[in-house]
């Protein structure tokens, strides 16, 4: 099995990553709303930090929750398939898997996706349509120097 710590090496600094991710994000929120919106997109929870449960003797390490996005209302059924391959398309430019269906009934949808190095995404439409951005557990830049 390999050293975490080397594991952990490999991957880019949380904030290079987090950057990438910010990134990945406006360009759906902005590709969703010109496409099957306007949405009126609104900061709904601020960037949250947490440690490494699955690196737990890695103190200079941590993953986050970026911002996360919410409009108000539904995406009608008929505009969710053009939504999911928005997301797909873009989402698999920063190395994300072909997204998972979560939930896919009328008036509700929500897909997400995982990164080799632990992230995720969800989106979904329901009461209100939601875009969450996780991250893996990643190093702070100080610590890989």
């Amino acid at each position: 099995m390999e050293d975490p710590r080397s594991l952990l090496q490999q991957r880019p600094s949380i904030e290079e990553i987090s950057e990438r991710y910010e990134q990945m994000q406006q360009r759906l929120l902005d590709r969703l709303n010109i496409e099957v919106g306007p949405l009126a997109w609104a900061l709904w929870d601020p960037v949250s930090r947490a440690g490494c449960a699955e690196f737990p003797d890695i103190f200079d390490a941590e993953s986050r929750v970026l911002q996360s996005w919410r409009a108000p209302g539904n995406l009608p059924d008929a505009v969710w398939s053009r939504a999911v391959e928005i997301v797909q398309e873009i989402t698999v430019e920063y190395g994300f898997d072909e997204p998972e269906i979560i939930v896919n009934r009328s008036g509700d949808h929500e897909i997400t996706g995982n990164d080799q190095y632990g992230a995720v995404y969800q989106f979904g439409t329901a009461a209100d349509t939601v875009l969450v951005i996780t991250t893996g557990c990643h190093l702070f830049a100080a610590a890989k120097g």
